[in-house]
């Protein structure tokens, strides 16, 4: 029969079974412990990914601000030099219909049919050029691209024309 052992001395009975549950007690507290640091990195990972796509977003918002803002400010600026050309271009046609007028002039006492011919057509390019100053781009595209569908070859006369002027005005300009 077994009897359990109280001598104080004797370490072999119930002092082992003891150990056993002490050791497996510290296990649970390990594995306890261990959980919940898992637990806390897992959460904190969580907190981390979240700041990260928050922070993420937040530049996406104001790198996109700042592009609008950018692609605002050169719209703008593309505008004004637009409309200045736009002044600048309607003041040398205004300046051609002016000499026009003044060749008519010259041309009166010699050949007055020939003279209201150029001065009909210099009024007709001094409306273009008041056309040009009053409307926006927008409008003056939409006046040529109507044009060029009407009138093709009056366009494409036109065009060869400009293009003959542009030609000689930056020839002069570049002797000068």
């Amino acid at each position: 029969m077994n009897t359990p052992n109280t001598d104080p001395n004797d370490f072999t009975g119930s002092s082992l079974s003891g150990q056993t549950d002490l050791q497996g007690r510290t296990d649970a507290k390990r594995t306890g412990k261990s959980a919940e640091a898992i637990g806390k990195l897992k959460t904190s990972a969580a907190e981390t990914a979240t700041h990260l796509k928050n922070a993420a977003a937040s530049v996406s918002t104001d790198a996109t601000d700042y592009a609008g803002s950018i692609a605002s400010d050169a719209a703008g600026a593309f505008k004004e030099a637009v409309e200045t050309n736009k002044t600048a271009g309607a003041d040398a046609i205004a300046n051609i219909a002016h000499s026009v007028k003044e060749a008519a002039d010259g041309i009166e006492k010699q050949s007055p049919q020939v003279a209201g011919m150029v001065r009909s057509a210099a009024e007709g390019v001094e409306r273009i050029s008041t056309d040009i100053r009053d409307r926006n781009v927008g409008e003056l595209l939409d006046s040529v691209t109507k044009f060029a569908q009407r009138q093709p070859a009056a366009f494409f006369g036109v065009g060869i024309l400009a293009g003959v002027m542009l030609t000689r005005i930056m020839r002069s300009s570049d002797r000068s």
